[in-house]
């Protein structure tokens, strides 16, 4: 009997000890700092360089600031004599970011300033990537910075995808100024740590609850903020903007009941638009000239002077 209970207990022990240390790679993927877990298995090459992106490089400049040591980097295309400013926040690296590019070049084309910011943790960026719950603050400063470059009078949409969808999602349910006059989130999750668990189930052969239970503890203590505090639903319920939710119904990256979720959690004005046979950053270049229409009878009211 004896024997039976020291096996039993080293086995909980090494039983405990992975699923701390695979919290820890948990944890250290989900911030970008390492690959060492299948969690975030990318699905696109982030080395691909699409035409839109070449020429939107080529023709935007660099803006930048720092702020506690981290920073802040974007691109800005302007658009001669406009007041109307697209702040675009671009998905994830490995999920694939050729949509954002061409959705800069259409609204550049349809008289809008760019601006394409990148979210911590990405590229040039500092800080490490928070699926963007810190990311939202910078947001509101980059809205900050714009009013103050382009005047008062400027009128911004925030257009997010995916990661970035939820982002703009999270900084439109906090205090923001009435120049921001609408906000179109495409492939947004809803809970992050919903969101992650999905992912778990989908490319981690075993039940990785405990494992991201122990890699929300690890990034409070990193990020200050457990995975569960980060409610893009609950945001939502906070929105005053017009808000256009935007959903691949072949997404296999976020599932689409989150679209249905955050749709209900927002009051107000509000539009659903899911696209049939795209997938996931998939839904501008599924069927081009239906977004552009969708897209400009939503913004169109609510672009007017006030």
């Amino acid at each position: 009997m004896r024997k039976w209970g020291i096996g039993i207990v080293l086995l909980v022990t090494c039983l405990l000890l992975f699923i701390i240390y695979d919290g820890y790679r948990i944890q250290d993927t989900l911030t970008g700092q390492s690959d060492a877990s299948p969690i975030l298995k990318p699905q696109a090459d982030p080395q691909q360089i699409s035409e839109d992106e070449s020429w939107f490089q080529k023709t935007s400049k660099t803006q930048q600031w720092s702020k506690d040591g981290v920073g802040r980097f974007g691109r800005y295309l302007p658009a001669t004599g406009s007041k109307q400013t697209v702040l675009l926040v671009p998905d994830e690296i490995g999920f694939s970011q050729t949509g954002v590019y061409a959705l800069a070049r259409y609204y550049h084309d349809a008289g809008f300033n760019v601006l394409l910011i990148e979210r911590r943790g990405q590229a040039r960026s500092g800080g490490i990537r928070n699926f963007g719950w810190l990311d939202r603050l910078d947001v509101l400063e980059w809205t900050k910075r714009l009013l103050a470059e382009n005047g008062n009078d400027t009128r911004i949409v925030y257009h997010g995808l995916g990661v970035g969808g939820a982002t703009v999602l999270l900084a439109a349910g906090e205090t923001v100024p009435p120049q921001v006059r609408a906000v179109v989130a495409e492939g947004a999750y809803a809970r992050l740590d919903d969101w992650f668990s999905v992912l778990a189930d989908a490319q981690i052969p075993y039940p990785a609850l405990p494992s991201l239970t122990v890699a929300s503890m690890w990034n409070k203590g990193e990020q200050d903020f457990f995975y569960g505090d980060v409610s893009v639903t609950r945001q939502a319920t906070k929105i005053r903007v017009p808000t256009l939710f935007i959903h691949g119904m072949n997404d296999e990256r976020v599932p689409v009941r989150m679209m249905y979720e955050l749709y209900q959690a927002k009051s107000g004005l509000k539009q659903l638009y899911p696209v049939r046979n795209a997938g996931h950053d998939e839904t501008y270049v599924n069927d081009p000239e239906n977004y552009e229409k969708r897209l400009r009878l939503f913004l169109q009211p609510y672009l007017r002077d006030m």
